[in-house]
């Protein structure tokens, strides 16, 4: 398959995604917060699968809630089906599903991904080499800033070592921390966030493929 083949598998899924997620959401009122949170992911899970499934795709899933060969395996598909899921339990923006698709087994082969907000409906999309898109638009990232005047997210949850970021502290004047990598990566792809930072050391690729690739097509960078 293609890049827009696969673009077009992994819109759908994501839109399916969105929808059971929706459904588990009102299903899920009263539950304590563990079986909540299990009850979104398998929710999202289960769409996913059936819907490469259903589209006759062969592939390697590698994802967050658990890794599925697909029609006999084939292209590798890496996805967090809900990336924020505590934010998203808790009610709380933001919680999005990403899903990548590559012709080989790393980040280097990615030809297509979508970040779909699980709040609002809004879609990060790329294909490689051929730009990123938000609802349909072109989307690029901002001009440079100066530290003190850019506004950049933090990721320091679970295991923080501050002393790391002391001089970020002490010098940016516009920090956040919204608990979603992939949201966070995708909003500097359309210039609302200037960078994000995550000093934690346990970032996962399930976590940020898609928004990697949105990101470099939208003109960022990132390091590792």
């Amino acid at each position: 398959m293609d890049s827009a083949a696969w673009l077009g598998v992994l819109r759908e899924a994501a839109e399916n995604i969105y929808a059971a997620v929706s459904d588990a959401r009102q299903r899920g009122k009263g539950l304590e917060n563990r079986d909540y949170k299990h009850l979104l992911d398998e929710a999202a899970q289960q769409t996913l699968i059936e819907t490469l499934t259903r589209r006759g795709v062969s592939a390697n899933l590698i994802s967050e809630e658990g890794n599925a060969t697909i029609n006999g395996g084939g292209a590798t598909v890496i996805a967090d089906p809900v990336d924020g899921t505590t934010n998203l339990a808790r009610g709380i923006y933001p919680a999005v599903t990403c899903l990548s698709a590559s012709e080989t087994d790393r980040q280097s082969g990615t030809l297509a991904a979508v970040v779909k907000n699980l709040y609002t409906g809004e879609v990060y999309a790329a294909e490689k080499g051929r730009g990123a898109t938000l609802n349909g638009s072109p989307t690029h990232v901002a001009a440079p800033r100066q530290t003190r005047a850019s506004l950049i997210t933090l990721d320091i949850s679970k295991t923080p070592k501050l002393d790391r970021v002391t001089p970020l502290l002490n010098t940016c004047r516009y920090i956040r921390m919204f608990g979603s990598s992939a949201d966070e990566l995708a909003l500097i792809s359309s210039g609302n966030v200037d960078a994000h930072v995550d000093i934690r050391g346990t970032v996962r690729a399930t976590d940020i493929a898609a928004a990697l690739l949105i990101l470099t097509e939208a003109g960022g960078t990132y390091a590792v």
